[in-house]
């Protein structure tokens, strides 16, 4: 790029500089420069009030512990400034356990920043959504583990010494073997289904959810009437947006901002 085309680059820069500025002068007066150094020294104040109450709740459930695991500067970073910008005070308790948990477990650093940009985003009804999905799915793991091991599976018996050696608990069983009912979930949180599928749809996008697609099969009869003929025309009903699953991203997730 030539010193030219700088100078021209940087002229229609300022220029355009100018005009935003003769713009906002326009709609809120010559008193704008005052009025935003106000405002900036409003909301720096209410960023330091966040803070501290956040890092006094982080505190006080450190009261005991002593042993802490090293944050890396880029969890750390954006940790700070996010969670300068809650207001809510249930959302303000998951950043303080957020920062507890990053500080007393060894979680790698990917899922640390992905909990932070998640948290930064959500709202507190899709923090209850995101709670409750993770709470049914451990009964559900608990109630699996329990049933199977009333009930061992013949092969698992016949593999064994003593049939006792594969007693299972709920850890053996995936998370995404589970799913939970939109209209469940709208029942049992008070949560209208039209509110809800458009918090589900941004905790999907976000990565925690994910819904399960359901194949039935409404039609099948023969392409022809070739009795040589084996293939079949088959007609599916595809449905994916009546049941979700938490994904590990959501797992963890709750694992870091809520226990």
């Amino acid at each position: 790029m030539t010193g030219l085309e700088l100078l021209t680059g940087k002229k229609v820069m300022e220029k355009a500089a100018e005009t935003t500025e003769g713009l906002i002068k326009g709609l809120f007066g010559s008193a704008f420069h005052e009025t935003g150094e106000m405002i900036a020294d409003q909301v720096r104040l209410r960023r330091f009030k966040n803070q501290i109450k956040i890092f006094e709740k982080a505190k006080a459930f450190l009261s005991e512990k002593t042993d802490f695991q090293k944050i890396n500067l880029k969890v750390l970073a954006p940790l700070i400034e996010f969670s300068s910008y809650e207001e809510d005070e249930n959302l303000q308790e998951m950043w303080a356990k957020l920062i507890k948990n990053i500080l007393c477990k060894p979680f790698p650093i990917v899922l640390q920043q992905n909990a932070i940009s998640v948290l930064n985003k959500i709202s507190n009804d899709e923090a209850r959504i995101l709670n409750y999905v993770y709470n049914v799915v451990e009964q559900k793991r608990v109630n699996r583990a329990k049933s199977d091991n009333r009930m061992p599976r013949l092969d698992l018996f016949l593999n064994s010494e003593n049939g006792n050696n594969n007693k299972k608990n709920s850890k053996d069983y995936k998370i995404d073997w589970f799913s939970i009912s939109l209209k469940s979930i709208s029942s049992d949180l008070k949560i209208d289904q039209e509110n809800l599928e458009t918090l589900i749809s941004n905790l999907v996008a976000l990565g925690t959810l994910k819904y399960k697609t359901e194949v039935e099969v409404t039609n099948a009869e023969k392409s022809s009437e070739d009795p040589d003929d084996k293939e079949l025309d088959i007609e599916l009903d595809v449905r994916d947006y009546n049941y979700i699953k938490i994904t590990k991203l959501g797992f963890v997730f709750v694992e870091l901002c809520e226990k």
